[in-house]
Order: structure tokens, then C-alpha cells, then sequence
């Protein structure tokens, strides 16, 4: 997008016709990169629905100056503290800054260092009910495709646990 001149247009796409949300008492979402711009708001709309109880973001970034954003996600952890938890990992940097992952914990915001794969995430979602846990990722349709695997590796199958459920 930095190289369009004014006056250019671009083509974009919007969700599938036919899929509709499932809800759940517990979100789950993984943004990978940029795909913060669609999980980002997508997570402050289920924190506004009220239906879950956890909306959990786990956000994928190279290095910390990948990412941005950062007063709405202060603002949402402001509004919804015992219900709104990021926690960032970072692939090309490590952050001295490592917080508890306990569910019962205060803390704002968890860093890790390293990729996602399923060991991270059954270390960052752990839903008290996982029938009850609903999942989205953004990313490349690649990425998408590799998290719902991994996420039905650690139980919870797509498309029964999408929040939007993917049409492969």
C-alpha cells in the first residue's frame, strides 16, 4: 500500500457468504504480523457481544518495533481487565520483559520469544471449558491453515472450534 498514488484503487475481499460466527465463552485469536488490523478488532467486538468470558490475542511479530497499535491495546486492557489478555511473542528478538502465564494472573500482557507452534499454544490458551472455546487466526491462508492444524493437534478441531469457521 505505501507505493499507490492517489487516485489508485486496489481489490480487497470480505468474509465468504455463508460463514457465520459461533460463539464461545472463550476466544481465542492468533494474529500474525499484520493480521493484527483485522484480529485487533475483531477481539474488541467479542469483548463488546459479553458472551465470552476470555478473549485471549496472541499476537506474532518479528521484533518489537514490528508492532503498533499500542494505546487501543492498553485502552482494552484498561476497559476489559479481568477479561481481555495479549500476549506477544517475537521470533528475531528476545524481550527480558517475561510474564506469568497463569489464567488468574494481573498481569496486562505476556511476551514470549520464539514461533508459534503447538507447545505455545497450549501454553497460552487453556480454556476451563474447552467445548466452550472458539479460535481464529489471521494470517497468510498458508499460516490459517497451519494454526488450525496445530490447533487441532492440542483439541480443538476445526471446524467445530472456529469462531468464523474457514471453508477449505
Amino acid at each position: 500500500l505505501d507505493r499507490l498514488n492517489i487516485g489508485d484503487t486496489i481489490h480487497s475481499f470480505g468474509m465468504s457468504a455463508g460463514r457465520k460466527r459461533q460463539p464461545g465463552s472463550y476466544v481465542g485469536i492468533i494474529a500474525y504480523g499484520v493480521g493484527i488490523t483485522e484480529a485487533l478488532p475483531v477481539a474488541q467486538a467479542e469483548l463488546r457481544k459479553g458472551d465470552a468470558d476470555t478473549v485471549k490475542l496472541l499476537w506474532a511479530s518479528r521484533t518489537v518495533d514490528d508492532t503498533f497499535w499500542n494505546d487501543e491495546i492498553k485502552n482494552l486492557q484498561k476497559q476489559y481487565p479481568k477479561k481481555f489478555q495479549l500476549v506477544q511473542i517475537f521470533s528475531r528478538e528476545q524481550q527480558e520483559q517475561c510474564q506469568n502465564m497463569d489464567n488468574n494472573s494481573n498481569d496486562m500482557t505476556t511476551v514470549l520469544h520464539g514461533r508459534i507452534n503447538p507447545g505455545i499454544l497450549s501454553q497460552v490458551f487453556q480454556p476451563p471449558d474447552k467445548a466452550n472455546a472458539r479460535f481464529l487466526s489471521v494470517g497468510t491462508k498458508a499460516m490459517m491453515y497451519e494454526t488450525d492444524d496445530m490447533l487441532s493437534s492440542i483439541g480443538f478441531s476445526m471446524p467445530q472450534h472456529g469462531l468464523i469457521p474457514k471453508q477449505k
